[in-house]
């Protein structure tokens, strides 16, 4: 029985990640509302609520599932990266961005900063955050395996490069 509820929960949180974000994208963020969420989504009110408290928290659960695609998808291309340090960097940029608008209108991605803001402290938020960590990491990754192949100087630390050109990333996006 509760591989059954645990596949109906997932079903419900599909729906409503689904749901906000063709309405995200036709209606914009301000006009849509929790309960245009829910009807779209075949759900409650509350059910959306349960699941995700807020309006902000629906759109962050919307970007944490984009950003584990995106993680997965540069894992992948980025091992197959033979360039330098400064190719591997555009890459991994180009790849971003592209990510981001293929996903959700800029409009809607100055939502998702100023929600990661309320919310903070939240299980989203902290998901959210744990995200741009691992996504900090696909980079330092990569940045040691250039370095054990004696593509990188030795005397850098790929940690602190790799976060380092993360959070320049991420400035250069917001």
């Amino acid at each position: 029985m509760s591989g059954l509820r645990a596949r109906q929960k997932e079903d419900r949180r599909n729906r409503i990640v689904s749901s906000a974000k063709r309405l995200f994208k036709e209606k914009g963020y301000e006009k849509t509302t929790i309960d245009s969420i829910a009807v779209a989504a075949d759900v409650s009110g509350v059910t959306v609520h349960n699941y995700y408290g807020t309006k902000a928290g629906v759109l962050l659960a919307l970007v944490i599932e984009s950003d584990e695609r995106l993680i997965e998808q540069l894992d992948v291309s980025l091992a197959r990266e033979d360039g330098d340090l400064i190719e591997l960097t555009l890459s991994f940029a180009r790849q971003i961005m592209d990510h981001a608008i293929d996903n959700l209108e800029k409009d809607i991605w100055r939502q998702v900063i100023a929600a990661v803001t309320i919310e903070a402290g939240t299980q989203l938020s902290k998901a959210y955050s744990q995200l741009d960590e691992q996504l900090a990491f696909v980079l330092v990754r990569r940045l040691e395996a250039m370095q054990a192949q004696g593509r990188l100087f030795a005397g850098v630390n790929p940690l602190h490069l790799g976060r380092a050109l993360f959070q320049l990333q991420n400035a250069r996006f917001i």
